[in-house]
């Protein structure tokens, strides 16, 4: 499949007709408590192309270098790569993607269960960061209120059905992982509370394991927004599995026009350990953004959370 994405992808950009490009750096600084600091670079290429021809198919890649400088073994690593690359064709009925893309599965904000292909990891420094994945994806307009969904990638495949109600956006799933031998029948679920303004969402699945035993993954959160800007969130995480259970929770406000800060906190009922991550942004100009934040773990050693090392970290974000 990687030759027939990467053949697709070549033939559009030798017949493009306008070119946009863009270019971001991000360096990130991070110190560990007793693991020492390391120093992070990547500068990421965007580019966009359109055809003045064929105004409903465009072409996007996006490419990374990544430079990881361990600074307490003075350990040099660089790396090149395609972080996404696909190309799209939308109607007023289809939507087309073939290439590397993020697939767009789950509602969840901390965690997504449903997603097989890029899930959420919200204790990570960057948690947007999601890689794409090699895929072949076909979206259809049954109706103004629904729509089907089908994704193929080389070791997993789902398809979708979703219907925007005037209550509730829901959605009924079927994924296949092959790498990992389940099947997951799973739902979505994301409407506003009696036009409260509360974000009500859920997500999750039945998992059948080939060699193993079957569970349940699921979540159910919600989120609300004051005029003062502070905005809450609350998702709670069942995984019969494991037999556990989690609490995750965030506070963002934004503290001036300039300044945002935002706290994560996830706890693991079964095991009692906890992780907690704190992030101030600041915009230097407006297309220039510094982070300063620190990643707190707390729990025993061979817990879930209590096994890594707290860390602090300075990211500066340039766009341009």
């Amino acid at each position: 499949m990687r030759y027939l994405l990467s053949l697709c992808f070549l033939s559009v950009f030798l017949y493009s007709q306008e070119l946009e490009t863009a270019i971001e750096e991000v360096n990130i600084l991070q110190k560990e408590e007793s693991a020492g600091s390391s120093d992070y670079n990547r500068v990421r290429a965007e580019f966009t192309l359109n055809f003045e021809t064929y105004e409903n198919l465009f072409a996007k890649l996006i490419i990374d270098n990544e430079n990881s400088y361990d600074i307490t073994e003075d350990k040099n690593e660089n790396e090149t790569n395609i972080y996404r690359g696909y190309i799209k064709y939308i109607d007023q009925k289809n939507l087309i993607s073939i290439g590397k893309q993020r697939i767009p599965f789950g509602v969840g904000r901390i965690w997504n269960p449903t997603d097989i292909f890029n899930p959420i990891d919200a204790t990570s420094i960057e948690p947007d960061k999601r890689k794409g994945t090699e895929s072949i994806r076909y979206e259809y307009a049954i109706s103004t209120l629904s729509n089907m969904d089908a994704t193929i990638s080389e070791d997993k495949y789902a398809l979708r059905l979703k219907g925007f109600l005037s209550f509730a956006d829901m959605a009924l799933m079927a994924l296949k992982d092959k790498r990992n031998d389940t099947e997951t029948l799973g739902y979505e679920y994301s409407g506003e509370l009696f036009e409260t303004g509360i974000e009500l969402r859920s997500e999750g699945g039945y998992r059948i394991v080939k060699e193993g035993k079957d569970y349940f993954d699921l979540i159910a959160g919600a989120e609300y927004s004051f005029e003062n800007s502070l905005t809450l969130l609350g998702e709670y995480r069942h995984n019969s599995l494991l037999n556990s259970d989690y609490l995750g929770t965030t506070i963002s406000y934004e503290l001036t026009p300039l300044l945002m800060g935002s706290f994560l906190a996830i706890r693991n009922f079964d095991d009692k350990s906890s992780f907690y991550g704190l992030t101030f942004d600041y915009s230097l100009a407006d297309d220039i953004i510094l982070d300063i934040g620190s990643l707190i773990y707390s729990g025993d050693e061979l817990s879930e959370y209590g096994s890594f090392n707290n860390s602090y970290f300075v990211k500066l974000f340039i766009h341009f």
